[in-house]
């Protein structure tokens, strides 16, 4: 977990790019958008600090494009349109958060299960129990069940069901 400190610095470095970002695409052509630049700042917040507030950095900038859309920059027949494209550039920016949100959170659990599966672990060669470090030995599916989310099922392999007798 990062520091207060870094986390307001992630977010106050995201804005002032999102601001310059914005400064600079009023001021283009309608031939130049910038909106695909947008994503970088809140993705980076998404992953750093949280979709909470890249959530409401994407509607800050969302509503201030569009506002200044509606008003300032372009003449549209109909004030609506404006407001429309600031919505269709929110909900652009709400999926790119969340799949950066839900990405950081997949790749947090594999790295969880790795690792809780990684290492070495001591096998007593005769009985193939483990041990636990606390000089405990355990059966193999015993401690399975506790150490990870697998779920021994016996079986016979085929080489042992040639030898076993049916």
């Amino acid at each position: 977990m990062r520091s207060p400190f870094i986390r307001v610095a992630v977010v106050l470095a995201a804005a002032a790019t999102l601001a310059l970002l914005a400064w600079i695409d009023l001021r283009q052509d309608y031939q130049l958008g910038l909106f695909v630049f947008y994503a970088a700042p809140l993705a980076w917040v998404a992953w750093s600090v949280g979709a909470g507030w890249a959530t409401l950095l994407a509607a800050a900038s969302s509503l201030a494009r569009a506002q200044s859309e509606a008003g300032l920059i372009h003449h549209y027949a109909y004030v609506w349109i404006a407001w429309e494209r600031g919505a269709m550039r929110l909900l652009v920016l709400l999926f790119i958060i969340f799949s950066f949100r839900q990405f950081r959170r997949d790749l947090e659990e594999r790295s969880r299960k790795v690792r809780q599966l990684e290492g070495i672990l001591p096998v007593c060669i005769a009985c193939n129990r483990i041990s636990d470090g606390a000089g405990q030995w355990t059966d193999l599916e015993t401690y399975l069940r506790r150490h990870s989310e697998a779920t021994p099922q016996p079986r016979l392999c085929p080489a042992c069901t040639s030898i076993s007798p049916a």
